[in-house]
């Protein structure tokens, strides 16, 4: 009976603890349950209206096995709100389709662009997409002969020329092409195995078929060459010259020297050389100039110079000269005379009838007076010659007759 009771004992003290702790425990676990992080947002929710149509249709295609379709509208999402998570969609639509190379394109993005934002299982998972890829991609380097070619993979573009260096590809056979303006496109083809890499050369083509030319000068070493007008470097030149029907001009400048220019036709297949020689610049040219008729004055630049033929140094550029000789128009002409070279000029006067006018009339009358005055003393009476006297002024005339 006192085990019993003592049994009973401890029964009830049982219950009266569990009954003291329970509320204790169920209110600590309630507070706990409250106290717990709320589940991360939807990736849906954090996307922009625009950007959740195209999520919507991306899942919808992703559902129904279209993974083009819905790598399209995941990557229309992203172009939308630029969240770096929603990239790892796209990447997976990209595996599924076989781009492995894509795929970790895109998973290595979402790793650059999420920096921070990403959780730490999230950016487990896309690190161990990437090296589960990788060994279904090899490295390859690309190069190509011309600077600024769009460089295509198998159809997609993947830079410009010359890269930065290799890039992922697909295993297999692979195909390279090269395009830039002015220029035939190139194609190589090269077959990458796993867990190699490979190298590539695509060389352009001109379009237009070319000639290579040298060209030398004779004269300054720091002479530059022109191509049609155009500077195509240093001398000695050595380049390719398109091949044309019609001549090209080939120029040689330099400070201080005259320019040099020759023409030549550029024909296919055979090379072209050429020698420029440059002579240093003169500052004055040659000017001759012959007068007529003889003894005509000649005038530059208001100056005088000489007489009938003149010839000597003067500054490069436009002068003006006057001929004159009395009795003659006056004769004016502007020339140009060329660095280092010769201008010859003539001039011809024309008598001018107008001023001899004047003493031909003069000398009219002076001969028309002089026969007058002679006829006058020829035929005048002899009583009215004069009779010489004493008297001032010597001469005293004879009184007329009164009537």
């Amino acid at each position: 009976m006192t085990t019993t009771f003592a049994s009973s004992k401890k029964c009830l003290a049982i219950v009266v603890a569990t009954t003291l702790v329970a509320p204790t425990f169920f209110a600590t676990f309630e507070s706990s349950a409250i106290a717990q992080p709320a589940k991360k947002k939807p990736l849906r929710d954090q996307l922009p209206p625009d950007a959740q149509k195209q999520w919507d249709s991306a899942l919808a295609l992703y559902k129904a096995g279209q993974w083009d379709g819905a790598r399209t509208s995941f990557y229309a999402a992203w172009e939308a709100s630029k969240n770096p998570r929603v990239l790892f969609n796209v990447a997976i639509c990209e595996k599924n389709l076989g781009r492995y190379a894509r795929a970790i394109e895109n998973f290595k993005k979402e790793l650059a662009d999420g920096k921070g934002q990403l959780a730490p299982d999230e950016e487990a998972d896309v690190k161990a997409q990437i090296t589960g890829l990788e060994q279904f991609v090899a490295q390859l380097t690309i190069d190509v002969n011309e600077p600024g070619a769009d460089i295509y993979v198998d159809e997609s573009k993947v830079g410009t020329s010359p890269l930065p260096g290799p890039i992922a590809v697909q295993l297999g056979e692979r195909h390279v092409r090269a395009i830039k303006a002015g220029f035939s496109e190139g194609r190589e083809t090269i077959e990458l195995k796993g867990g190699s890499s490979g190298r590539v050369t695509v060389k352009l083509a001109p379009a237009v078929k070319t000639t290579l030319v040298n060209v030398a000068v004779v004269g300054p070493s720091n002479a530059v060459v022109k191509v049609d007008g155009k500077e195509v470097g240093q001398a000695p030149y050595k380049g390719q010259v398109g091949v044309s029907a019609e001549p090209h001009q080939f120029s040689a400048e330099a400070p201080g020297y005259v320019t040099a220019t020759q023409s030549a036709l550029v024909r296919e297949g055979e090379p072209l050389n050429l020698t420029l020689q440059l002579a240093q610049d003169q500052q004055k040219g040659k000017l001759v100039v012959l007068a007529k008729p003889e003894g005509s004055t000649i005038e530059i630049d208001g100056k005088t110079v000489g007489a009938s033929r003149w010839e000597g140094p003067v500054d490069v550029g436009s002068h003006q000269i006057v001929v004159r000789k009395q009795g003659h128009y006056t004769w004016s002409y502007d020339v140009d005379v060329p660095r280092g070279g010769e201008r010859s000029v003539s001039a011809s006067l024309n008598e001018d009838r107008n001023a001899s006018f004047v003493p031909w009339l003069i000398g009219t009358i002076v001969v028309v007076g002089a026969s007058t005055a002679a006829i006058y003393f020829i035929t005048r009476p002899k009583d009215e010659e004069p009779v010489k006297g004493s008297l001032p002024p010597f001469t005293v005339g004879t009184p007329s007759v009164r009537f």
